[in-house]
């Protein structure tokens, strides 16, 4: 009796949950008017330093830019962030609400996961490169001697700390 009880107060509050979450998916905050500022403000966040500048690695190709991740898994879940929404591995184009811009994703090739093209108000237009941070495409994996992170890039710095001290590996 004990257990029934517990299992169906389990169930409740389970359906209580589900319920929440499709009341606030069906909302209508979507269409308020300045979403898209939202959503651009959120993507700059993710993409641009204090200074206004895209962090990621530059390339010699004027206005793109690269990651190293060490598996596709990983570039799926960033590039779920960019999107604001599960990413499936398949091209996809986010567009943003109140004509704030775009966020497109296209599968890579040898080395690289995906390649994800901002197009966004308040953003400098570029392309990251997500790419294995083996393949040969890419900088030096690193070692920060303040915090022990490990990356693979060519910018010697920290991604955390932002400390200029590192061991090459």
């Amino acid at each position: 009796m004990k257990q029934t009880t517990r299992f169906l107060s389990r169930v409740a509050s389970l359906l209580l949950a589900a319920t929440c979450l499709i009341l606030t998916a069906c909302s209508d905050d979507d269409n308020e008017t300045g979403m898209g500022a939202r959503q651009a403000a959120q993507l700059k966040a993710l993409v641009l330093d204090e200074d206004g500048r895209v962090w990621f690695d530059a390339t010699e190709e004027s206005g793109v830019y690269q990651l190293g991740l060490e598996s596709k898994t990983d570039a799926q879940n960033l590039v779920s962030l960019y999107l604001g929404r599960d990413f499936a591995g398949q091209a996809y184009t986010r567009t943003l609400q109140d004509g704030e811009g775009t966020v497109s994703v296209a599968v890579g090739g040898e080395g690289v996961f995906y390649v994800v093209v901002f197009a966004v108000k308040g953003i400098p237009p570029f392309t990251l490169r997500l790419v294995s941070s083996g393949s040969n495409a890419f900088g030096m994996r690193h070692t920060c001697s303040v915090c022990g992170y490990t990356w693979t890039s060519t910018y010697n710095r920290c991604p955390r700390e932002g400390s200029a001290t590192y061991h090459p590996q």
